[in-house]
């Protein structure tokens, strides 16, 4: 009985999963049909969905490892594929990080310059 709840409860969660997933597309997709597109916004919901495609497929690739029909060679293939999907990730998280730190520097200059007046 256990077993049988603890696989229902995994169910739950990727079925949960991918209905974040499916939201984070849709924010993503509204924000790239805006009229005045925000990059750093359009960045955010790029990360959220890329991390959220991450958690699904780091999911997936669990519950196939306890599959009777358990291929290595897919595995291995998967795993590099999430590699490069973190990899995605971790930069566009950098990239995110040094616009905000432009942006900032920018707005100093700005009230810099201000106060000279």
């Amino acid at each position: 009985m256990s077993d049988y709840s603890s696989y229902s409860n995994c169910s739950g969660n990727s079925q949960r999963r991918e209905q974040s997933v499916s939201y984070a597309l849709y924010l993503h997709r509204r924000e790239l049909g805006r009229p005045r597109r925000k990059m750093m916004r359009i960045a955010s919901t790029k990360l959220q969905l890329t991390n959220e495609l991450i958690q699904l497929q780091q999911r997936r690739q669990w519950e196939s490892a306890f599959e009777l029909e358990f291929d290595a060679e897919a595995s291995s293939q998967q795993m590099s594929a999430l590699d490069r999907e973190r990899e995605y990730r971790d930069r566009l998280r950098t990239n995110m990080q040094r616009q905000l730190e432009k942006q900032q520097k920018r707005k100093r200059k700005y009230l810099e310059e201000i106060g000279k007046l």
